[in-house]
């Protein structure tokens, strides 16, 4: 991470912090006490002036009645774990996200996949990569996906084509254990997964994937990625566009009961 990078990063952190010890209605000293972490280091954390050790983070987290958001949102940003530069501003969104909406051209969004597919697409992306780094991949990936078994989870609606569904790998298990995950997952109260079907005609999505996310206090922004690179979008006529363009492939997508008949087909065509 740059020096750029870590002082932006620091600075989104530091107003985690601080939003989250005033939803908490301490002071900085009340904090103090609680979790025996240093005013001075509180303030310099809030002010994004400087970075801590994650036990610290963890005992804020503790403290704050956070349910590990605030270690997850640490984890996201520092750690070195597996999270491309690009993604870390959206990594660390996720974690207080009250919203996230998925469109999904080519592969499973990374919140629903499994293990296996995980390292099949990390081998195929980048053949020479070291088993080491396809595994800090995948822990990061699953982190990622804690935040989906919390008591009060994001809302989560997944738009897949389903030509994503239809891909096929050397080894057809990859397929076969992703698309019951997606059956499981399509039961949870609040994630959304629905299919676009290939009959609909030249649909709105055909420019390729995209995720909205809602953020407390920072509103909705638009997350488009490449192979090698991704963007945050703000602008509120770009974001108004892409919120048109989701809302339209939702209307042409199948219902939640009517999506799952269909992954429920196309996994036992591949069984």
């Amino acid at each position: 991470m740059s020096d750029e990078d870590l002082k932006i990063s620091r600075e989104r952190f530091g107003k985690l912090l601080k939003k989250l010890r005033s939803r908490s209605g301490l002071t900085q000293q009340e904090l103090t006490a609680l979790s025996t972490v240093g005013q001075s280091t509180i303030s310099d954390i809030e002010r994004g002036k400087k970075g801590t050790q994650r036990d610290y983070i963890v005992r804020l987290d503790s403290a704050l009645n956070a349910r590990g958001v605030l270690t997850s949102a640490w984890d996201a940003a520092f750690s070195d774990g597996g999270t491309s530069a690009y993604f870390r501003e959206v990594a660390e969104a996720e974690q207080t996200a009250e919203e996230i909406r998925e469109y999904a051209l080519g592969l499973v969004p990374g919140l629903l996949q499994v293990e296996e597919y995980v390292r099949a697409i990390s081998t195929l992306a980048r053949p020479k990569a070291a088993p080491e780094h396809i595994d800090k991949t995948v822990a990061a990936r699953q982190h990622r996906q804690q935040l989906l078994a919390r008591a009060h989870p994001p809302a989560v609606t997944a738009l897949l084509d389903e030509s994503v569904l239809l891909r096929q790998f050397s080894d057809p298990k990859v397929m076969d254990v992703q698309i019951q995950h997606l059956i499981d997952l399509s039961r949870q109260p609040r994630l959304r997964i629905q299919i676009i079907p290939l009959r609909a005609e030249g649909h709105a999505g055909l420019g390729g994937s995209f995720t909205l996310m809602e953020v407390p206090d920072t509103g909705t922004f638009a997350y488009v990625e490449s192979q090698e690179t991704g963007f945050v979008l703000k602008q509120a006529d770009v974001v108004a566009s892409y919120e048109h363009t989701f809302a339209e492939l939702r209307s042409a997508a199948l219902p939640v009961p009517e999506s799952r008949v269909r992954m429920e087909e196309i996994r036992g065509m591949i069984a």
